[in-house]
């Protein structure tokens, strides 16, 4: 009887939309004492557990698509996305980066990191997952005079679901004086 209850679990039950939230934010340091590395925490949580792609998920929706400045224009190909903000003037401010400065008129696009969770399904009956994924970000190269900064991120599970939006509080890279 005590075998018997010992094994009983009870079944976790999440929304198939996956949710994330932010955990943390780790640094690591370069020889010179600046942070040359930064690895982003979040959790997760999902229902069915389709989070992340195998490496042959590649035909539709899931294609690599590409502009003729070979930015991804699928957004389910990269199922990562996090935005970066630098605080200028007391405001969190996306940064625009210049693409083609001679194109008429100018093409621009905004600094986001892109990347693709692998598969983390579950084997088994029960498919509901929770956990932590961990993100290196590198300094961004265009770090000028600013080093408050924050992320706002999201994923998509293989169904193309869309998780909510979470927000790193504001994060302080150690620069080179």
């Amino acid at each position: 009887m005590v075998l018997l209850l010992s094994t009983c679990k009870k079944k976790e039950i999440y929304p198939s939309i996956p949710s994330i939230e932010y955990k943390d934010a780790t640094f690591y340091m370069a020889s010179d004492g600046t942070d040359s590395l930064m690895v982003l925490t979040f959790s997760f949580k999902d229902g069915d557990g389709d989070i992340g792609l195998n490496q042959q998920d590649t035909n539709p929706p899931f294609q690599a698509a590409r502009d003729k400045y070979n930015f991804p224009t699928n957004p389910y190909y990269h199922n990562l996305h996090i935005d970066y903000y630098e605080l200028i003037d007391n405001k969190y401010q996306q940064i625009i980066k210049d693409l083609d400065p001679d194109a008429t008129p100018p093409v621009f696009d905004t600094l986001r990191y892109q990347y693709r969770i692998e598969n983390i399904t579950p084997d088994g009956r029960h498919k509901a997952i929770r956990g932590d994924i961990e993100v290196k970000i590198f300094p961004s190269p265009h770090f000028d005079a600013k080093d408050t900064v924050k992320y706002e991120f999201f994923i998509y599970d293989r169904a193309l679901n869309k998780s909510n939006r979470a927000s790193s509080p504001p994060i302080v890279w150690k620069r080179q004086p």
